[in-house]
């Protein structure tokens, strides 16, 4: 029997980054399997990331009442298995589950990072009047949910001692083959990802600074790429002219899917400096893309040093700061070669077919029960 599923969203748009892109790819992974997908969202100018729709239909909705109404008209086309939704806190989460309970319809859900500590303390006013007024009830109403990493998992069981709650990684496209790597007089390190607090970047500047003022790393250039939210570049424009005429740092803005795989193949080395992450998509990306990877504690990537793959250490300038001078120290054929062993971990553990075929059979196994899988806590 074919399982039917409506995956729900709050937004696909470009702008959010790595989960937006991780839903859609999920849904498609998952409707190659052989299920039959539909995926909503919301309806907005900003472009999405959006499916290939002879694998799943989408369905853009404006405003909680009409979310409500395709909600329902997807969840009572063809009966469909259950709803999968993605986030906490927004309408468009209580649309989606709220609309599921109604109609007698299992519900699982991805925070996506949500209850993480970090996370429950930014804005913390606005989580604590959705958790009271709808959040909590519908988390504990769950048929399931789904941790990406390990961290991830503690951080729901907290919440919810009750759930049974799936650990499953997100995916990475893995590209089939990566161009050669020309040498270059400028070695370039690269974050890409939000412009955003949770990313750390002053910490990351600051330790920057450090690393420009030794005349030993002066091949080196720091390239931020990604979308600016709420201000923040505003917010790190002095501590930049703080460090003098030629700090060797670029902002790019927004990098398009059809640019990424340059801006990938440009760059020497990766960092993602994050004060916190349920998972940290763009470690996996930039894996997939053969550059080594500099993160911290803060991220479910405590491996990289021991698959031999990068660094993973404390989130403060200092540490960021003895990292750097560890990595930009490497010649670059070492760089190459942790680079290929990052990208051989990505191919064993973050495939798309292994990710889909996990999330399937943790639906099945609320659905009709049996054996619980390995990678569930019930």
């Amino acid at each position: 029997m074919t399982m039917r599923l409506v995956q729900s969203v709050d937004s696909l748009a470009e702008k959010h980054g790595g989960p937006s892109r991780a839903i859609v790819m999920l849904a498609e992974a998952q409707a190659r399997a052989g299920s039959d997908v539909q995926l909503i969202a919301r309806a907005e100018a900003d472009k999405p990331y959006a499916p290939d729709p002879a694998l799943v239909p989408l369905t853009l909705a404006q405003g909680f009442a009409e979310r409500c109404r395709h909600t329902a008209a997807l969840l009572r086309s063809e009966a469909p298995s259950l709803l999968h939704d993605n986030g906490l806190w927004l309408p468009a989460n209580l649309a989606a589950t709220a609309t599921a309970r109604r109609l007698g319809r299992p519900h699982v859900i991805s925070p996506h990072g949500m209850l993480a500590p970090w996370a429950l303390a930014w804005r913390p006013w606005r989580k604590r009047i959705a958790s009271a007024l709808f959040q909590q009830s519908l988390l504990e109403s769950a048929a399931g949910l789904v941790a990406a990493a390990e961290p991830e998992r503690s951080h729901i069981r907290a919440r919810l001692p009750r759930a049974r709650i799936a650990t499953i990684a997100n995916g990475v496209n893995i590209p089939a083959s990566l161009p050669a790597r020309a040498p270059q007089p400028m070695r370039t390190l690269l974050f890409m990802s939000r412009l955003h607090p949770v990313k750390n970047l002053p910490a990351l500047i600051a330790a920057w600074g450090r690393i420009i003022a030794d005349p030993t790393f002066d091949a080196w250039r720091l390239h931020i790429a990604g979308p600016d939210e709420d201000g923040h570049r505003a917010e790190l424009a002095p501590l930049v002219t703080a460090l003098g005429q030629h700090p060797r740092i670029t902002f790019t803005g927004p990098v398009s899917e059809a640019d990424k795989v340059a801006t990938y193949a440009a760059a020497d080395l990766f960092i993602l400096p994050s004060l916190s992450e349920n998972f940290g998509i763009v470690v996996a990306e930039a894996l997939a893309h053969g550059l080594p990877a500099i993160t911290t504690h803060a991220t479910p990537w405590s491996d990289l040093p021991r698959e031999g793959a990068g660094f993973h250490g404390a989130p403060d300038a200092a540490s960021l700061e003895a990292m750097l001078r560890q990595a930009l120290a490497c010649p670059p054929a070492e760089l190459i070669a942790m680079g290929a062993r990052g990208r051989a971990l990505v191919e064993r553990r973050f495939g798309w077919p292994r990710i889909a075929a996990q999330s399937l059979a943790f639906y099945e196994w609320l659905l009709h029960g049996g054996p619980t899988p390995d990678f569930v806590e019930a």
